[in-house]
């Protein structure tokens, strides 16, 4: 009488995984019943507020909202929720462009000077000048509260912190800073002059 060969450990761990991986197949669309297309919420938003929109090929999500409708969403609200989803918004050319955040340095920011009055999730450059402690000190304790997208770095001879983050957290490093900003001015470095010609 012939049996059968046994089943290899292999076989056995590919055939587990297969099934596995064929039950929430059944019940993906329980995952996010709510969900719409965030190109459509920015539609939505676009012919709510009459502001013109470029949006990025890649920028690809699908938006689940809990305790409010699509059509009441606010431009300041949309920012929000573009950060939630790993996208930023920028104004320029009279458009707003949607691009996926990793771009947020390269693009044209507004450079706040600390009388402004912006949303808080709107992209921002700043230029922070510390008159007490070292720029370049500050850089490796406050990087962290950056985020990957973000850029903090520290022009030694000024003194100055410059900074591409979200309104809100710009404002919380300014808190930051002048907290540590304590004592006599520390003088500056001695600096070569730019070279006769250069820009």
């Amino acid at each position: 009488m012939r049996t059968s060969p046994p089943i290899s450990l292999g076989a056995a761990l590919l055939l587990a995984a297969s099934l596995a991986n064929a039950q929430p197949a059944q019940s993906g669309s329980e995952v996010s019943p709510g969900a719409i297309p965030l190109s459509s919420l920015i539609a939505t938003v676009a012919k709510n507020t009459g502001k013109r929109f470029v949006v990025d090929p890649r920028v690809r999500a699908s938006v689940t909202l809990v305790g409010e409708e699509p059509s009441s969403v606010t431009y300041d609200e949309l920012l929000i929720i573009l950060n939630t989803y790993g996208f930023v918004a920028v104004k320029t050319g009279g458009y707003v462009v949607v691009a996926p955040d990793a771009d947020t340095r390269s693009e044209p920011l507004p450079v706040v000077s600390g009388n402004e009055s912006l949303p808080d999730d709107e992209a921002v450059t700043a230029v922070i000048h510390v008159k007490s402690v070292s720029a370049a000190w500050l850089v490796p304790i406050l990087r962290p509260l950056v985020p990957r997208w973000g850029h903090f770095a520290a022009n030694v001879c000024s003194n100055d912190l410059i900074m591409v983050e979200r309104f809100a957290s710009v404002r919380r490093m300014e808190t930051i800073i002048q907290a540590m900003d304590k004592g006599q001015p520390i003088k500056l470095p001695s600096c070569p002059s730019p070279m006769p010609g250069s820009h």
